[in-house]
């Protein structure tokens, strides 16, 4: 009898060790569920062979654990709504275009200024020079995943082409920024303010004469019968992100933090710009089959006199940016420089 109650009280014992494992396991392996949110197209080229491999990666990582569901499109917020949508919470992950939200990004917003970088990855490895010296308190709010860029920005035109500045007098161009804005008012167009999926809408209706966009834009936003010509000058280009909500990013486990880690950071910003420059590549190759679009490159001596018409916005960014307290001159200088050394 008690030999009987001992194998009893034993196999209880197991039963009830197998509960708790089990329990554990149960937690140890609950899946982590991530939002991901961004405004463009499920078909766009960073929707495809950035954000999405990104999401596919983390999974493998942490063997299905953590599932990220990318929301495209402005599902969960419009472009300029995206670093509020984070921050609060309505996404957990979010890219961004810190120049949509004017004032919000203040030293970033040096990256901005025209004719200092030469590619999206050029402008990406200054970017990842200076994180963490110069550009990480406009970002206190967010876990970045990773920083990058967009392609060069070109002057497209409907009506006609451009060959020098005084060609843009007068011309009605979609501007990507409000800094982007001032260098085509300073060159003498008529600077229209527009986010980038209202392009096709807005060339054929004539609402713009052109726009000042990547080579891609024509690719992605399907403008090959709208648009007749394109100047090549290296106007500009957009610093991005893609960056988390600070809390959430908190709450994970440390194998999720690892896994996020290992597929972000600096080499997957360096894909993700690869991307775009590859992607601009793209458009002129394929225009040199169609021939649909008369793509003039802006020789240097030209380019020098757009560059002298806007030098004057690097010391009106300083002054600007000195008045918020920002060491504006040494922030200035040091993309300049870095952006020499990274050429």
């Amino acid at each position: 009898m008690k030999m009987k109650k001992l194998f009893l009280g034993i196999g209880m014992a197991c039963v009830l060790g197998l509960f708790v494992f089990a329990g554990a396991q149960a937690v140890q392996a609950k899946t982590i569920e991530l939002k991901f949110a961004h405004f463009m197209s499920p078909m766009h080229i960073q929707h495809q062979k950035s954000f999405a491999p990104f999401c596919k990666k983390v999974a493998e990582l942490t063997g299905g654990q953590v599932k990220i569901k990318i929301y495209p499109g402005g599902a969960l917020g419009r472009p300029k709504q995206l670093p509020d949508a984070v921050k609060t919470g309505i996404t957990d992950i979010a890219f961004i275009i810190p120049s949509y939200t004017t004032g919000r990004f203040p030293r970033t917003s040096a990256f901005d200024l025209p004719f200092i970088f030469d590619s999206a990855s050029h402008a990406t490895r200054v970017l990842y020079a200076l994180a963490y010296d110069y550009l990480a308190d406009d970002y206190k709010d967010y876990k970045v995943l990773w920083f990058y860029s967009c392609g060069t920005g070109q002057l497209h035109s409907v009506t006609k082409p451009i060959y020098r500045v005084e060609d843009l007098k007068g011309m009605k161009m979609r501007a990507p920024s409000a800094y982007m804005s001032k260098a085509l008012k300073i060159c003498g167009a008529n600077p229209v303010g527009m986010p980038i999926s209202k392009l096709t809408m807005s060339l054929e209706k004539k609402v713009i004469d052109g726009m000042l966009t990547p080579y891609s834009a024509v690719i992605d936003f399907r403008l090959w019968d709208l648009v007749k010509y394109i100047a090549q000058v290296d106007m500009y280009l957009s610093p991005m992100a893609v960056v988390m909500n600070k809390k959430k990013w908190d709450s994970l486990p440390d194998p999720a933090k690892k896994a996020i880690d290992e597929a972000s950071g600096m080499q997957w910003g360096l894909h993700a710009a690869q991307v775009y420059d590859n992607h601009d590549q793209n458009m002129v190759n394929q225009n040199k089959v169609s021939g649909k679009i008369a793509i003039y490159k802006v020789p240097m001596s030209e380019k020098k006199r757009f560059m002298g018409v806007v030098q004057g916005m690097q010391a009106d960014w300083v002054a600007e940016m000195s008045k918020k307290g920002l060491p504006a001159k040494q922030i200035l200088e040091a993309v300049k420089q870095s952006a020499k050394l990274h050429r």
